[in-house]
């Protein structure tokens, strides 16, 4: 099988629900940078509040606006893949933390996030899976989740439903299945953050197969 192929055969396995994550072979350690850290912590706001989660906020780097942390149809736009997304402000707040976007293998993002989770905190289970559309979806074509790892305090635990526990560590850098339930529980003294990004593979699709293929064989997950 050629790289996508494999990516193909993967992201099937994802819809399928027979896999609950990919761990890249890539990483995010030389973009961590504790100053910017400090300087966008101002900036969290309460993310998806009403619902079953304590503790967890989220500020944007690229997005509607650094404090619209959620889809883009919850500010009235009606197409996530062509809503109006720019890098905020907070990219020139942490500059390192962006470069590493700028050079992940896509063409362009919806949103990209710091995400936090304070101590004692929790995001309830749930899945994201758009579920009205999925069996439609050509996710190479659509919006890939992609996860890294700032800070993960070793008593914080992220659960995926029927896959055990994520093995997080700093620095690491996860395509998650976010269509599983899947729950987060800091149970430490310490913030848990992370960075998402919406990724959309578009004219970067041989650099990112290539990034897929390599990161399953490295795996062995084919």
């Amino acid at each position: 099988m050629n790289n996508e192929q494999i990516t193909k055969q993967i992201l099937e396995k994802f819809k399928k629900k027979q896999i609950g994550w990919l761990q890249l072979d890539t990483s995010f350690e030389n973009y961590i940078d504790h100053q910017e850290l400090s300087a966008v912590n101002d900036f969290y706001v309460d993310h998806r509040e009403g619902e079953n989660h304590k503790g967890w906020q989220s500020c944007c780097v690229h997005g509607l606006g650094i404090t619209k942390t959620q889809v883009s149809q919850q500010y009235g736009h009606v197409d996530e893949l062509n809503a109006p997304y720019y890098w905020t402000a907070l990219a020139k707040l942490a500059p390192k933390a962006t470069e590493f976007w700028k050079n992940f293998p896509a063409e362009k993002f919806t949103r990209v996030r710091f995400m936090k989770l304070a101590p004692n905190g929790y995001v309830g289970l749930h899945n994201d899976s758009p579920t009205n559309m999925l069996d439609n979806i050509d996710l190479l074509d659509y919006l890939l989740p992609i996860n890294c790892s700032i800070t993960h305090p070793k008593d914080c635990i992220m659960e995926i439903e029927n896959h055990g526990i994520v093995p997080w560590k700093p620095g690491s850098v996860f395509l998650i299945n976010i269509l599983n339930n899947h729950t987060v529980k800091n149970n430490s003294a310490e913030d848990r953050i992370h960075m998402i990004a919406q990724a959309h593979v578009g004219n970067q699709r041989e650099k990112f197969c290539e990034l897929i293929a390599r990161s399953v064989i490295k795996n062995g997950i084919l």
